[in-house]
C-alpha cells in the first residue's frame, strides 16, 4: 500500500511506523510539509520518503497513491480531505478531523457522497485495552445503567508549554484545547454512555501559563524535549496563546446519565483518570498509570488489570494504543475484520460536543445541542440511524 502524508510532524510519523511494524507493504513515498518535524524520527527508523511536494494537488497528480495520511494542521483538514477523497483514496485522518460546526456539516455532505468507509479517524483511546475492558464489561452489563462519570486529562507542564508555543495555541488553527487535546475523552466517555450529550455547560481560563508564574533563573523544562514546528514561537508564560490552560466541562446525556470532566496543562503529577458509576457497580482506572478496576455493587472485583505505567514501564505511544489501532486498521483494510472501534461520524460527534462545550465557557450558558443534533442527523440519516 502506497501512502502519501501531508502534514509529516512527529504524530504522522509515530503512526506510521506502528502501521509498518504490522504490515512491512505498507511504503511512504511521498510527503507535503514545509517543516517535516517528524523527518529524524523516521529516518532513524528508515521510512522518510524521498520525494516532497510544495502542495497536496501537486503530489495526487504526480503520485499513484492508496491512501493519504492527514497531519496538518487542523485548520486545513477539511480541504485536505476533500481533495483526497476525490482523487480515489482512503483517508486517515488526525484528530479533530474539523474545527467548527460548519465544517462538521461540509463533511456530512462529503460522507453522504463517498462514504463513511472512505475515513479512518485517530481517535486512539477507544483501541486502548482500557476500552476493550470497558466494552466487555458494558456488553456484560456488569455495572447495570450508567449513572454518572468523574474523569479527568491533565498534562505536565512541558507538555503544556508546547501548546503555548506550538501552532496550537491560536483557535483559528487548532480549534480550541477542549478540542485539540480533550477530544479523545468525550468520545471515550459517549461511548461508555452510549447515548449523546444533550446540555453541557463549562468553565475555564489561562491562568496558569501567565506573565505572574514565569520561575525565576532557566525555565529550560518548560522548552526542552518538545519540538516546535510551523508558526511556533518560543514564548511560553507571555506567549500571545488564546486558548485556555485548564477548563471544566458538565455534560448530561440524553440517556440522564452525567458527567464532569477536568482538564489541567500544568499538572507537574500528570494524570489521564475515570470514575464510571453504574446502578450496580463502578469501573475506575487511570490511563497514565495503566491500571484499571470494576467492583460490583457488594464491591466484588469483577476486573484488576494492570497494564503498566505509561512512563515507569516504557510503554509509548498512547498508553500502547497506537500499535493497537495499527493492528485493528490493517486488518480493515485487509477486510479480515468488518469495523473499527470508533469512526469518522464519532470523531465528528465528539468535535461537535467540544465546540459546545467551548460555546458555553464563552457564552456563560448552558448549550442545549438537540438542534444542532436534530441538523447533523438530517445530513447523515441515510446512512446513521438516532442515538437514544
Amino acid at each position: 500500500m502506497k501512502i502519501g502524508a501531508v502534514g509529516f510532524g512527529s504524530r504522522t510519523a509515530g503512526v506510521y511506523n506502528e502501521f509498518s511494524k504490522v504490515n512491512p507493504n505498507f511504503e511512504m513515498v511521498a510527503y507535503v510539509d514545509p517543516q517535516p518535524i517528524g523527518k529524524d524520527f523516521a529516518e532513524k527508523n528508515n521510512f522518510f520518503p524521498n520525494k516532497s511536494y510544495s502542495s497536496l494537488n501537486e503530489m495526487l497528480d504526480r503520485e499513484k497513491l492508496d491512501m493519504l495520511m492527514i497531519g496538518s494542521p487542523n485548520h486545513l483538514h477539511l480541504d485536505h480531505i476533500k481533495l483526497g477523497l476525490r482523487a480515489g483514496l482512503q483517508i486517515f485522518a488526525e484528530k479533530p478531523i474539523v474545527i467548527s460546526e460548519q465544517e462538521t456539516f461540509e463533511l456530512a455532505k462529503l460522507i453522504k457522497e463517498y462514504g463513511k468507509e472512505r475515513i479512518i479517524v485517530g481517535l486512539v483511546l477507544r483501541y486502548s485495552q482500557q476500552a476493550r475492558s470497558v466494552r466487555k464489561l458494558l456488553d456484560q452489563n456488569a455495572i447495570g445503567n450508567i449513572i454518572s462519570i468523574e474523569a479527568s486529562e491533565h498534562i505536565v507542564p512541558s507538555h503544556g508549554a508546547f501548546f503555548m508555543r506550538n501552532w496550537r495555541r491560536k483557535q483559528k488553527y487548532s480549534g480550541g484545547f477542549m478540542l485539540e487535546k480533550c477530544c479523545h475523552d468525550i468520545d471515550f466517555y459517549s461511548m461508555i454512555t452510549k447515548s449523546r450529550p444533550i446540555k453541557v455547560a463549562s468553565f475555564g481560563s489561562r491562568r496558569s501559563f501567565i506573565p505572574d508564574n514565569l520561575p525565576e533563573g532557566s525555565h529550560e523544562q518548560y522548552t526542552k524535549d518538545r519540538l516546535k514546528g510551523w508558526e511556533s514561537k518560543s514564548n511560553v508564560f507571555d506567549s500571545d496563546a488564546d486558548i485556555v490552560d485548564h477548563q471544566v466541562a458538565i455534560i448530561e446525556y440524553a440517556n440522564k446519565a452525567v458527567l464532569s470532566f477536568h482538564t489541567n496543562m500544568k499538572v507537574p503529577d500528570e494524570f489521564r483518570r475515570f470514575a464510571v458509576i453504574g446502578s450496580a457497580g463502578m469501573i475506575e482506572g487511570d490511563f497514565v498509570r495503566g491500571f484499571m478496576k470494576a467492583h460490583d455493587e457488594n464491591n466484588n472485583v469483577l476486573i484488576d488489570e494492570d497494564y503498566g505505567a505509561a512512563f515507569g514501564k516504557e510503554i509509548k505511544g498512547h498508553y500502547g494504543a497506537d500499535s493497537l489501532m495499527a493492528k485493528d486498521i490493517n486488518n480493515y483494510l485487509l477486510k479480515n475484520n468488518k469495523e473499527l472501534p470508533v469512526g469518522v461520524i464519532e470523531c465528528m460527534e465528539a468535535g461537535i460536543v467540544a465546540m459546545k462545550i467551548d460555546e458555553s465557557r464563552n457564552t456563560g450558558k448552558v448549550i442545549d445541542l438537540k438542534s444542532t443534533w436534530d441538523k447533523f442527523d438530517s445530513l447523515l440519516k441515510h446512512i446513521k440511524g438516532e442515538l437514544s
